[in-house]
């Protein structure tokens, strides 16, 4: 079965962004976006549901753009899979990984 989806910019791999913001008290967090994509030739699209990452950059209005490499692989899946609602302590733990 051939599906055609016309002219779309997709790309593959998708490539593994991740956020990087701060609380309140000034505390790190990262977590990976995997809803992103490219808007035009200058800039990139992040679609983003509500998480600590989305409340650190409505309060601060700051935040940062990583791309993850094969040699954070581990470090990308553990911010794409534990939130820093639940472990505060998020970003120390990557230091042991």
């Amino acid at each position: 079965m051939h599906t055609d989806f016309g002219a779309m910019t997709w790309y593959f791999p998708m490539s593994v962004l991740i956020i990087g913001t701060y609380d309140e008290n000034g505390n790190p967090n990262a977590m990976n976006a995997a809803w992103t994509g490219t808007w035009d030739k200058n800039h990139i699209m992040i679609s983003l549901a509500h998480h600590a990452t989305t409340e650190n950059i409505d309060r601060n209005m700051e935040f940062t753009v990583a791309f993850g490499t094969t040699k954070e692989v581990v470090a990308c899946d553990y911010v794409g899979l534990v939130s820093a609602q639940r472990e505060p302590n998020k970003i120390e733990n990557i230091k042991t990984m």
